[in-house]
């Protein structure tokens, strides 16, 4: 038997208003430590780290994804005075 359903067999013997006591404790523990959790900003370095090769060029690839908007802006402008 895990701890869960022990848990959940010691919970069945209690009455009502202990099961809701016990039920009010858990909500409120879980509610902090979901504050606790957002409170905390968990690093990207580590999240992204060996996601992408070492040898990437971010300022190159930066620069070819905003060639292609400024491309993409000069022809829908170029459109725009076709139609206006």
């Amino acid at each position: 038997m895990d701890v869960l359903e022990q848990v959940t067999q010691m919970a069945d013997r209690l009455s009502p208003p202990e099961q809701l006591r016990l039920v009010e404790h858990l909500a409120k523990q879980l509610q902090t430590r979901t504050f606790e959790a957002k409170k905390k900003p968990q690093s990207l370095r580590g999240i992204w780290k060996d996601k992408f090769p070492k040898d990437a060029d971010i300022d190159a690839a930066l620069k070819e994804i905003r060639d292609e908007w400024k491309t993409e802006l000069e022809e829908i402008h170029d459109e725009t005075l076709r139609r206006g």
